[in-house]
């Protein structure tokens, strides 16, 4: 992707540089008026959406590119992109008449904009997801050449194009839908929190609130890494945004780099499954099951507490037994200071909490009105500038095209699997090698989701899963929402798996560190991640399924459990561990995250026990100091 373009530069921009913020700004336009004014037919919102990005990409690739071969053909890329947003937008009507008969003109633009797609992917999201695609494109049209569960009838061209690029089942679906709704507005929003200063407010007032802290920049670290995450929804955006701050901290109070930078791998990663925000797959998620979004954010709070409190409990407890302080944070306002001048920027955040879940706006409705309120603190109490305004449309634009690449290129991908029965044939599969075992279907889908997961980012692999792998889980009697979150989790936590993991390479590139050593730390730091998953799908009260009291004692059980697994795994809770307390507080923690109630209440006995001896041989350590 091409580098930003900084507004505030005094030297004089080209026309280009013009033309490609303008288009930035018009985009950015478009969706607030067709959020707050009514969203237009199905196929013309997306149409629009995808050519603005496809043109917005071309014109940063001509650009950037000194070729004159590759000017030509950027330029032909940016004309065919606006022809085929006309060609929807002014031919609608005949496109629809004509469904399952098109013309050779329908065909030629159906097959132009799935080219364009693909190269779109290609640059924005590298060559797996689109070679995916291509692989099922292949699938559908030769398919009937193959043996076994993979032959289907074969479909020509023209079915394909039909499907792929005319219709609201391929290209211009449920996936690319949500993103030309709900998802830009809120990346917009997440641009705009950087651009007013909003988000390093957050980043100091963790720094001030645990800086001092044993191991307090961790902590920020994880707590800064939270709040941000969870409007920005992305992982590695949220480790090049809070990394530089937190990683050097981190490393400045004895961290290891490897481990500094799996911190906030590990903290950043959690944004997508932390609400509010959570990650673009989340809005999908609603959107597949029918039901409003709040409803998804709702059912993500546990897993998330259970998660980021077991890495806080992490970092705290690997402080305490390497013996590593805080920082000075005298630099720093006093928190009461910093509320007191800056206490309205934390209004954002709790709006949309409240339009979510108090109000249960539309996750659109919510983040429009978010980004009035951003607009008008930034206008009036940081005194953002008009050029950083616009500033933050261009980052918004540029941030979602990798969105945009992978919602609409793995609509080809889902289109095809529907198209040829491929999500039934795959459940019945599963369920054929697994028999009635729901355990080990779980078992299977958790490696197929880190495996799409490894080579594609987060979105397009649970879009695929949610196609392929929920249904099976649904079918052997799994909770929707369960099912769905289940390889959402997955595909969220390959983040942080090697041998890829984008999350571990983002901040090993900030922490100066080794990819493995940091990956190690990731693994082992994202524990709960790997577990939790296989609890809610037993038990979907942890997702609010249900019982209301049931769900939280789940919470609470699971929080506990969670900081007392960490204890264990680092050796400390009050004092140093030998490796047999360490192993019993691992099983009691473990005990205390399972959400059955007498599984919980054996827990609650093992951790008791492990408290009682750490307890009273700390007090041995400090009266022998102390004589």
């Amino acid at each position: 992707m091409a580098e930003t373009i900084p507004l505030a530069e005094k030297k004089k921009r080209s026309p280009l540089d013009i033309l490609i913020t303008a288009l930035c700004v018009a985009m950015g336009a478009f969706h607030l008026y067709t959020a707050f004014f009514g969203v237009l037919t199905a196929m013309w919102q997306r149409s629009i959406h995808l050519s603005f990005a496809l043109v917005i990409c071309y014109l940063l690739a001509f650009q950037k590119t000194e070729k004159v071969w590759k000017k030509i053909l950027y330029a032909v890329f940016c004309l065919l992109a606006t022809a085929w947003s006309v060609y929807i937008v002014l031919g609608f009507d005949g496109i629809i008449e004509r469904y399952g008969n098109p013309n050779q003109t329908d065909l030629i633009m159906g097959g132009v904009i799935i080219a364009l797609v693909l190269i779109f992917t290609f640059r924005q999201a590298g060559k797996i997801l689109p070679g995916i695609a291509i692989v099922f494109l292949l699938y559908a049209l030769f398919g009937s050449y193959l043996p076994g569960i993979l032959n289907h009838r074969g479909y020509d061209l023209p079915r394909i194009i039909n499907q792929m690029a005319l219709s609201t089942e391929g290209i211009f679906g449920t996936s690319l839908g949500v993103s030309a709704t709900y998802i830009f507005l809120f990346m917009l929003f997440g641009a705009l929190l950087t651009s007013t200063n909003i988000g390093q407010f957050y980043i100091d007032f963790a720094v001030k609130a645990l800086g001092k802290s044993p191991g307090g920049p961790a902590k920020a670290a994880v707590v800064s890494s939270c709040l941000f995450g969870s409007v920005s929804g992305s992982a590695v955006a949220n480790v090049v945004g809070t990394g530089v701050v937190t990683i050097p901290l981190m490393k400045g109070i004895g961290y290891t780099p490897a481990f500094a930078g799996a911190v906030e791998a590990v903290a950043s990663t959690g944004g997508q499954i932390m609400p509010p925000m959570m990650g673009a797959g989340a809005f999908i998620m609603a959107e597949i099951l029918g039901v409003p979004y709040y409803q998804v954010a709702i059912g993500a709070l546990i897993p998330a507490l259970i998660y980021y409190g077991s890495v806080f409990a992490m970092v705290h407890f690997r402080a305490r037994a390497y013996g590593l302080n805080g920082i000075d944070t005298s630099s720093l306002p006093s928190i009461k200071s910093m509320m007191k001048s800056k206490g309205i920027f934390v209004l954002p955040l709790i709006a949309l909490i409240v339009f979510l879940v108090v109000l249960q706006m539309s996750a659109m409705r919510a983040a429009v009105y978010s980004i009035i309120i951003t607009v008008l603190i930034g206008i009036i109490f940081s005194k953002t500038t008009l050029a950083e305004f616009i500033d933050s449309f261009v980052q918004a634009a540029k941030s979602s095209f990798v969105v945009i690449a992978s919602t609409a290129c793995a609509g080809i991908i889902v289109s095809v699997i529907n198209l040829t029965g491929l999500g039934l044939k795959f459940s019945n599969s599963m369920i054929q090698v697994a028999g009635s075992s729901m355990f080990l279907v779980l078992v299977m889908l958790m490696i197929a989701s880190m495996i799409l997961g490894m080579g594609l980012p987060t979105t397009p692999a649970y879009l695929i899963l949610a196609v392929l792998g929920a249904p099976t889980l649904i079918r052997l009697g799994a909770d929707p929402m369960a099912a769905h979150m289940f390889v959402f989790y997955f595909g969220a936590v390959s983040m942080i798996t090697p041998p890829v993991a984008m999350a571990v390479y983002a901040a090993t590139s900030i922490a100066e560190s080794k990819f493995w050593p940091t990956a190690g730390y990731s693994v082992l730091l994202g524990i709960p991640a790997f577990i939790v998953p296989y609890l809610f799908v037993m038990e979907p009260s942890m997702l609010f399924r249900g019982d209301l009291v049931t769900a939280l004692i789940a919470g609470i059980t699971g929080v506990f459990g969670s900081i007392f697994l960490s204890a264990g795994i680092n050796g400390w809770l009050f004092c140093r561990a030998a490796w047999p307390m360490r192993i019993i507080l691992m099983v009691g923690g473990l005990m205390l995250i399972m959400p059955w109630t007498w599984v919980s209440i054996a827990g609650i006995a093992v951790v008791a026990v492990a408290i009682l001896f750490q307890w009273s041989h700390h007090r041995k350590e400090t009266l022998s100091t102390a004589s």
